[in-house]
């Protein structure tokens, strides 16, 4: 458990990670680190049915999360979050350095969490301008928006080998997309959790047919919620298809029971 001390930043919009809004140069933070970066306890080790010294390697993580943040801004905080990262080599309290190995530790997983959020970046900067209703009509724009969401779930989910993973990255990496944009932030995590929904809780695998539904449901509310369009676009199904089948879009059905 992490240690009490200052709250943490929230991280919940794009603002507070979007590297463009971050200067970075990662030349510099091999050199930089290592000014900043104090003596690490001993690792955890586990002893009479507890761990013992997590206290104070949490303390750590959070020393150099404050020391980072106060120099690159508070998409810093989570230096240790590169998706994957904590699978592949265990998460940062059981994997706490040396003081000979922690400079290099702490920068190259600074390093991994920035590159995530500028490929992430690069994502959203290829759809948001499609988004933009004075440029695209309303079939366009529920086309472009459901892409996008798929696009970025399964970008998202690709690292992530755990079953009960993947869900959190998802639901923080759209609610950043819609706050980019520009829902109200009070709002994207609403609409996220809505779509995802409670049924993808407890160690579910992701399937191909989970990211278009979630990707219809995100869609056809980001828009009832900002009044983009007055109506989707017609998908209409023949009546010999099977109830519930047609997506939300249909115009001659009840639609796939998305409410």
């Amino acid at each position: 458990m992490a240690n009490d001390g200052p709250t943490p930043p929230a991280l919940a919009t794009w603002a507070d990670v979007d590297p463009a809004r971050n200067p970075f140069d990662p030349t510099e933070v091999p050199a930089l680190v290592r000014t900043m970066v104090p003596a690490p306890p001993p690792a955890p080790v586990w002893r009479e049915s507890r761990w013992i010294g997590e206290s104070e390697a949490w303390a750590w993580v959070e020393a150099v999360s404050m020391a980072l943040s106060d120099r690159y801004g508070s998409w810093a905080y989570r230096w240790y979050w590169g998706p994957g990262e904590g699978e592949r080599l265990g998460w940062v309290t059981d994997r706490i350095p040396t003081a000979t190995e922690a400079p290099a530790f702490v920068a190259e997983s600074l390093l991994v969490w920035r590159r995530w959020l500028e490929s992430l970046a690069e994502r959203f900067d290829r759809f948001l301008p499609l988004l933009d209703p004075a440029q695209a009509g309303p079939g366009d724009l529920v086309a472009t928006w459901e892409a996008a969401v798929a696009h970025l779930m399964r970008t998202v989910v690709a690292p992530v080998v755990d079953n009960d993973g993947w869900q959190g990255w998802c639901r923080l990496v759209l609610q950043w997309f819609l706050s980019a944009a520009d829902v109200p932030a009070e709002h994207a995590e609403a609409l996220v959790n809505g779509a995802v929904g409670k049924r993808f809780d407890h160690w579910v695998p992701l399937t191909a047919a989970d990211i278009d539904d979630i990707a219809e449901r995100l869609t056809r509310d980001v828009l009832s919620l900002t009044r983009i369009v007055s109506a989707a676009p017609n998908d209409n199904w023949p009546d010999t298809w099977p109830q519930d089948w047609p997506s939300w879009r249909a115009t001659n059905t009840a639609g796939r029971g998305l409410t």
